[in-house]
């Protein structure tokens, strides 16, 4: 009692301390986990006020993972959550305007899609995918699964398949639709199709001279922030950001083998050599640390590596040499025996369950035909595969090798010795070629790698310059003095790596979370191959500044083309009458080109000229045109020749050109962008992937 009491007494006390723990708690998941306890805490990014869930996320990043390792591709994590969230987005905002415009998907144009007339397309993906004859047959497991024997966990399996081919077919269909109504409402009318033939049908042959801006000395123009300012409010709507951005500088340090792990490595190579060359076949290397051996029985032509062909080809039994040696990587191949063997049989396979008797008892039933294998196939489900032909000197071979080397032609057996086994494998062996030559030839091969001194050493020197410059001016700076070279990038929620760098969200997550001015501590280690260290420069909101180290140079050399060329135009606009005197005047020599409005680059002008284009489209044959400052130089232009390709017009023709070039069919290619418009998104993605 006298316990309790104390409890009672000290029970303010109590509920002060325990809420209190439970506040850090909830901080502390509040700034570690980026969830709120009031709502949001599973929303990985916002569209248009919609919403995109964490768990929904996850299972379509885990099916894309699944379907890269099924095709044996590897994308760096980051990148594949970027681009499933991309997917995400954009189907939401597909899926948006499907619902404002009222388009559905009736019943029977999925059936005629999946199982009908119109079929095609699916039935060759179920049998790719599948391997099922079609997407009709596909649809009978689901509904009938007890007449293929599938039980219910498998059964399941099927009808998700099924779902998912819905649901896939579906959005293909609503896609098409809309695609149809947005390409239908941006059709060529007869005045976009003449214009569209005009355009490409009248080339005109020109005469021109022109002096380049290069001809100026740049220290004659000097460039000043207001000018760099005023090449960006021409183009500001070029610079508007779509989510907040960072710009960040990063170092990047490779952990590669120093001079002495080189020399070393070369060491561990010859001694590599001589233990092959001493011992029996491949011993010699087999406890040696770092050298990985595949020994294999191969013929000549079963040889893919070129370097280990030509050694194989032309050494002597016992020989052991470096056959190749690229960057941090050997090579090295000894011919252990040269023998005549069969290399290749012709066999039938079938796979049966039961136990050791009931094979046994199958093979003796095939070999006195009381039999057949269709029979085996349909009483026990036998998998069968007749007349393959199968190369003993695969390594996946080296267990049958022998077997079917000697075994009888035209007799059934089993190697299968296991008594308690549920499945056998039943041969036949129906035919060999002859012997050829083969080799028993090991490869080894083994890479350079930096020692521990070497990488330590790294690590600490990045260290040290990371503690002497903590601040991203000093950072950036004072790089080149230290043998650093810093790259400068834009950052976004949105941005899954560091220049091409693998495994390097963590460090742009730090910098999203990071003061300007700040300094990171490194990141990576041997297993990403490089260490990096980040600053971050400044931070953007709605328009990237001019002064942008990832704009500003372009900026800079735009302005200067910009004086230069207004420079030129003051000296020369109106000094001359005809061609010749603007030549002489330019110090340029007279040349031809051709112009057709349509067209993107003009020979010996440049591409992109539309100030060009634009004047001589509507010049006539004698006219002078200019001078006009293009890209890179003043040019002046004597329209010669107007030259019709002689192509009549066809408004079929040319309406189908004007909807490729500026149309629906133009439009429809950035139809995602065109659905985002000014929508912003909001990316939660580095809240809950912290490396």
């Amino acid at each position: 009692m006298a316990t309790l009491e104390k409890i009672r007494s000290k029970s303010a006390l109590l509920l002060v301390i325990i809420g209190g723990a439970l506040l850090a708690f909830i901080a502390g998941d509040f700034f570690t986990s980026g969830r709120t306890l009031f709502g949001g805490g599973t929303t990985v990014a916002k569209i248009d006020g919609h919403s995109i869930d964490i768990q929904e996320f996850q299972n379509r990043v885990q099916q894309a993972s699944q379907e890269l390792q099924q095709s044996n591709q590897k994308v760096d994590g980051a990148v594949l959550q970027q681009q499933v969230l991309n997917q995400m987005v954009q189907e939401q905002l597909f899926n948006e305007e499907i619902e404002k415009l009222g388009i559905k998907v009736t019943d029977e144009e999925l059936s005629n899609a999946l199982v009908g007339s119109g079929s095609q397309y699916v039935d060759m993906y179920v049998r790719q995918q599948y391997g099922l004859e079609s997407a009709a047959q596909l649809l009978d497991v689901v509904s009938n699964p007890a007449k293929y024997n599938l039980d219910a966990q498998t059964a399941a399996q099927f009808s998700a398949l099924w779902k998912s081919l819905e649901d896939q077919m579906t959005q293909s269909i609503l896609h098409q639709k809309f695609n149809d109504l947005f390409v239908g409402t941006l059709q060529a009318n007869d005045l976009d199709a003449q214009t569209s033939y005009a355009e490409s049908n009248n080339n005109k042959t020109v005469a021109f001279a022109s002096k380049s801006f290069a001809s100026l000395t740049d220290d004659d123009y000097p460039v000043t922030d207001a000018d760099i300012n005023s090449e960006w409010a021409k183009h500001k709507e070029s610079y508007r950001l779509s989510e907040p951005t960072r710009s960040i500088s990063y170092i990047v340090v490779p952990i590669a083998p120093s001079a002495d792990d080189l020399l070393a490595a070369e060491q561990k190579v010859e001694d590599a050599l001589v233990a092959l060359r001493t011992a029996n076949a491949a011993e010699g290397v087999a406890e040696m640390e770092d050298f990985i051996v595949e020994r294999n029985n191969v013929t000549a032509s079963r040889i893919n590596n070129r370097d280990v062909k030509a050694f194989a080809d032309s050494a002597s039994v016992g020989q052991a040499s470096v056959v190749s040696h690229i960057g941090n990587n050997y090579t090295l191949a000894k011919l252990i025996n040269r023998s005549m063997a069969v290399d290749s049989v012709n066999i039938d396979v079938a796979m049966v369950p039961g136990t050791r008797a009931q094979i046994d008892s199958v093979v003796a039933g095939l070999n006195d035909g009381s039999i057949s294998l269709a029979s085996v196939t349909e009483t026990m489900g036998a998998q069968v595969n007749d007349s393959v032909w199968v190369t003993l000197t695969d390594a996946q071979m080296a267990e049958l090798r022998n077997t079917l080397t000697t075994a009888s032609t035209g007799k059934y057996f089993t190697p299968d010795t296991l008594a308690n086994a549920t499945q056998g494998r039943i041969f036949r062996v129906k035919s060999r070629k002859a012997p050829v030559q083969t080799m028993d030839l090991a490869v080894v091969t083994f890479t350079a790698e930096p020692s521990k001194a070497t990488v330590n050493s790294l690590d600490a020197a990045l260290r040290t310059y990371i503690a002497n410059n903590n601040n991203a001016a000093a950072f950036n700076e004072n790089a080149a003095s230290a043998g650093y070279t810093p790259v400068p990038q834009l950052v976004t929620a949105s941005t899954p790596l560091l220049g091409n760098y693998d495994d390097t969200r963590e460090a742009i997550v730090w910098a999203l979370g990071a003061k300007k001015g700040a300094v990171s501590p490194i990141y990576g280690d041997e297993t990403t191959g490089q260490f990096i260290a980040v600053a971050l420069d400044d931070t953007y909101n709605d328009y990237l500044p001019a002064s942008a180290p990832q704009i500003e140079p372009a900026l800079r050399a735009q302005a200067l083309a910009t004086k230069k060329g207004n420079a030129l135009m003051e000296q020369t606009a109106g000094k001359a009458n005809d061609l010749a005197g603007y030549a002489q005047l330019l110090g340029s020599e007279i040349d031809t080109t051709s112009v057709a409005f349509g067209q993107n680059a003009i020979p010996r002008i440049g591409a992109r000229e539309s100030a060009v284009a634009a004047q001589v489209a509507v010049a006539q044959p004698g006219t002078l045109v200019g001078p006009v400052k293009a890209n890179d130089a003043i040019v002046v232009l004597q329209v010669l020749d107007i030259d019709p390709i002689g192509r009549p017009f066809n408004l079929r023709e040319s309406s189908s050109n004007f909807m490729r070039a500026r149309g629906g069919s133009a439009l429809s290619q950035m139809l995602p962008a065109i659905l985002m418009g000014n929508k912003k998104v909001d990316n939660r993605l580095s809240q809950f992937y912290r490396d």
